[in-house]
């Protein structure tokens, strides 16, 4: 017997970083689709290391970085997304 796999969906870093700063992207609404399991979401980890230093680059305060190795890490663990 065969078993089901949802269909997949290959992510760049331009498309993370829609889905993750602009709830009304087609991304964003991916992104909750592969929470629930009716799609998956792959992406390199080049992709996520343009994410990274986005967000390292603009996202400041006080002229440091406002996230944490720590929470960056946690942050990509709870995406839906299979890393390769």
């Amino acid at each position: 017997m065969m078993s089901w796999k949802p269909p997949q969906v290959a992510f760049e870093t331009r498309h993370l970083v829609a889905a993750l700063f602009d709830a009304d992207t087609t991304e964003a609404k991916l992104m909750s689709v592969a929470a629930l399991g009716d799609v998956e979401i792959t992406a390199t980890r080049s992709a996520w290391n343009g994410v990274l230093w986005l967000i390292q680059s603009t996202v400041k305060e006080g002229g440091r970085p406002l996230y944490s190795g720590e929470e960056l890490a946690q942050l990509r663990a709870d995406l839906p997304v299979r890393w390769a």
